[in-house]
């Protein structure tokens, strides 16, 4: 048997039968599902703390009224699409975690 078939035989016999295949595939998928649901987690945390670090630097002195006042357009629509992504996120996990 090949090298690269070595870690889908389970029961180390030297065969890779059809449960062991079956089991194999549905662990692949599993693994990806884990995966993208880490990286819409990260997502939605980089989002949150995006907001959080943006609005602390709008009150600081470093930001002027005008600067602030210029960019007000594009500032509330930062603001909703992380608050999009965030909802998003929860609204997905909360959905999920009644579905199961």
């Amino acid at each position: 048997m090949s090298k690269r078939f070595d870690e889908y035989d389970l029961d180390k016999d030297g065969v890779v039968s059809d449960d062991e295949a079956v089991a194999a595939t549905m662990l692949a998928e599993t693994e990806s599902q884990i995966r993208k649901l880490r990286a819409q987690k990260q997502m939605a945390f980089v989002s949150l703390f995006a907001v959080h670090l943006f609005t602390a630097l709008l009150f600081s002195p470093l930001v002027s009224i005008e600067r602030v006042d210029a960019l007000s357009e594009v500032l509330s629509m930062f603001y909703i699409s992380m608050a999009g992504i965030v909802g998003g996120y929860m609204g997905v996990s909360a959905w999920m975690s009644r579905r199961t």
